[in-house]
């Protein structure tokens, strides 16, 4: 009979050998949803305690990616309750003064110009853009992530995709966004 030590190990191998692949899909779907460095590292490993903690609650392990972006969410939602996070006003000043190139500074500008309009999104509509767009989740995985019917995330995707492009019209940027048939 194996020993309680060994079961730990076999375990703690296991979610390892699963997050590996992952980790670093994990990390930027941190950064993507807390837009800080610090704070993204701090969700992310809360998150890498509380998967390896779980485990063998997972049934599916083709579902891993899935299982631990839920809980990289719920962890930040978590966060988010516990304190108001005010927008550093000094970042993009910092960016300003650092860039060398023009092509480099527009870079810095639409970067930080669609992080802002994200942040106009409701927080909702924002995660399912992320996880869809960015991190290239199907509808089916947004769901299941976020909890909600395929048909809700759908909605959210759509509303997210109208809003932006009303939000980079006015700033005079007309086709950022890929269209709604992708």
């Amino acid at each position: 009979m194996a020993s309680r030590q060994e079961l730990t190990d076999a375990r703690n191998e296991r979610f390892l050998a699963l997050l590996k692949p992952v980790d670093a899909d994990c990390q930027r779907w941190a950064y993507s949803l807390t837009q800080d460095k610090e704070d993204a590292d701090d969700v992310y490993a809360q998150s890498v305690l509380i998967g390896l903690e779980h485990i063998h609650q997972l049934k599916n392990e083709a579902a891993f990616k899935t299982w631990m972006f839920r809980i990289i969410a719920n962890v930040h939602r978590l966060m988010i309750r516990q304190r108001k996070r005010q927008p550093d006003p000094m970042e993009q000043e910092k960016l300003d003064r650092t860039a060398t190139t023009d092509d480099w500074a527009e870079q810095v500008h639409l970067r930080t110009m669609v992080k802002r309009i994200l942040k106009m999104l409701s927080p909702d509509q924002r995660q399912a853009l992320v996880l869809f767009e960015q991190h290239g989740l199907s509808i089916r995985e947004v769901s299941t992530v976020m909890a909600k019917k395929e048909t809700a995330v759908r909605v959210l995707l759509h509303r997210a995709r109208q809003r932006m492009a009303e939000l980079l019209k006015k700033e005079g940027i007309e086709s950022m966004l890929p269209s709604e048939g992708s």
